[in-house]
């Protein structure tokens, strides 16, 4: 018998119809919780072990097949690449499984932030230049006081527009240790 069926079996306690009525049922019902959030932490690790598992032969089983299918596609690139050379017109092919051939792109476009910034407002490009504002909430709170449901600032006593104040109600909490 486990240590805590023997402690409920002693206190009497069955979980039908239980009614915290006292601190002994109230610390029995906290020991409960404790168990539980212990079976909860349990199980999340083996199932994280199982998954940790799982992902590994994912990933070896995965990898394999990659490699086949750059293998082939390395094959029918080698095709493309003979079509090409008997017909320099050859764009692409169409069959019963898919599609080969050849796409044109566009050209990538590598940026250095810092020059092209400094050469925008050089040149006077304002108009391509993204400027971005926030509110920095953090420092909001510590320099502003809530009076009420109104956000005041101490130093001037007026009211801070756009936040609004909700007041809610107490929660309860369960610490079990």
């Amino acid at each position: 018998m486990k240590l805590h069926e023997y402690l409920d079996e002693q206190e009497q306690v069955n979980e039908e119809g239980f009614i915290v009525d006292n601190e002994q049922k109230a610390n029995w019902a906290l020991r409960k919780i404790k168990e539980l959030q212990q079976e909860i932490e349990d199980n999340t690790r083996l199932a994280e072990k199982e998954i940790d598992k799982i992902e590994r032969w994912k990933t070896k089983q995965n990898e394999q097949l990659a490699d086949s299918v750059l293998y082939f596609e390395s094959l029918l690139n080698d095709y493309a690449a003979r079509k090409r050379a008997e017909d320099p017109n050859f764009k692409s092919m169409s069959l019963p499984n898919g599609r080969i051939g050849y796409r044109k792109q566009q050209p990538r476009w590598n940026y250095d932030d810092e020059t092209l910034l400094k050469y925008l407002e050089r040149t006077e490009l304002d108009e391509l230049i993204r400027v971005s504002k926030a509110p920095n909430k953090a420092e909001i709170r510590k320099q502003f006081e809530v009076v009420g449901d109104k956000v005041i600032n101490a130093e001037t006593g007026e009211v801070v527009e756009g936040i609004d104040i909700v007041h809610r109600d107490e929660v309860f909490n369960v610490r079990v240790e």
